[in-house]
């Protein structure tokens, strides 16, 4: 590896976007380095990239000195952090709101050149979902601090090993029915995460002198139920699909789920299906970066088919 290539450090890249990310990165020939709490879980990341390309730290990310020590020598930061539900030691706020805030201050002390933020498309007052909050919050924290940032608001995001459209296949394969909160009416832009990704790696590159927004979506909006719609046609099931009202979605459903380890529904997510996750037209978007959307249809029969009764072959 040459002593001349840009160092990046990335916070969150054990989840489902990092090794799509990385992938990216490493075509372009950056140097890597990987903030987690445990790197000796996330081997996995190494080989993606060159022998020496990417290394992994042990990083508390609530802990300002260690999070310093960490960003030394980096010239651009990725942060990719984030929760979909909270548990006894991980809260919105201190994931979505503190730590951007910790971050960007330490950005500005060390002479970073850009720092890229991930968010959340449905972002803004009226929302009152918790997360949406600290989402919102987190980006106020971040335009206020450090100029140079750029972040995207991507909407529910696919790809192999996705939270959506994996867990409700999921659900279909004991289930008689699958729940269309709310009627199934809200509105989705569902993006590849391929496309996030390339979307990130374009964002690095602008030399912005004010804090910069993009709303990521993909080629075309969905509502829920047609989306449940796209999943049973591709796993080859027939399904009931059951309209459940936000107010019984919320107590008992989602109270009870909320309890299990990996929950399937929580109230604050239920909260947040009030409103549609689409892109406004207020900001950039991914045409503005140069980025093509790419449709469910060409993504999803790759990825869902292990679904079908015979995998590949059903």
């Amino acid at each position: 590896m040459q002593n001349n290539q840009k160092i990046i450090g990335i916070f969150g890249a054990g989840g489902f976007f990092g090794k799509h990310l990385m992938r990216q990165l490493t075509k372009f020939g950056y140097r890597i380095k990987v903030a987690t709490r445990n790197p000796y879980l996330k081997g996995y990341l190494k080989p993606l990239g060159n022998p020496g390309q990417i290394e992994l730290f042990k990083v508390n990310i609530f802990d300002s000195e260690n999070v310093k020590n960490f960003l030394k020598n980096c010239d651009l930061i990725i942060n990719l952090a984030g929760i979909l539900y909270e548990t006894r030691k991980q809260k919105f706020y201190q994931i979505h709101s503190e730590f951007p805030y910790l971050l960007c201050n330490l950005c500005n002390e060390l002479g970073i050149r850009n720092l890229v933020h991930i968010s959340a498309l449905g972002v803004e007052e009226k929302n009152v979902s918790q997360y949406m909050q600290s989402k919102l919050q987190g980006e106020k924290n971040i335009q206020d601090t450090f100029k140079p940032s750029v972040i995207l608001r991507p909407s529910v995001v696919f790809g192999p090993e996705d939270k959506f459209f994996n867990t409700f296949a999921s659900i279909a394969q004991f289930s008689v029915f699958l729940p269309l909160i709310g009627g199934g009416k809200t509105k989705f832009a569902p993006i590849y995460v391929g496309d996030v990704a390339k979307a990130i790696v374009k964002a690095l590159e602008l030399n912005n002198s004010e804090p910069k927004i993009y709303e990521l979506g993909g080629p075309e909006n969905y509502s829920f139920r047609e989306l449940m719609e796209i999943l049973l046609k591709e796993i080859k099931k027939k399904k009931f699909l059951l309209n459940i009202p936000f107010g019984i979605a919320k107590f008992p459903l989602a109270y009870f789920l909320q309890m299990m380890p990996n929950p399937l529904l929580t109230t604050d997510q239920v909260e947040m299906l009030k409103y549609n996750n689409l892109v406004s037209g207020d900001y950039p978007t991914l045409k503005d970066l140069g980025i093509t959307g790419t449709s469910i249809q060409s993504i999803l029969p790759k990825y869902i088919y292990r679904f079908r009764t015979g995998g590949q072959f059903g």
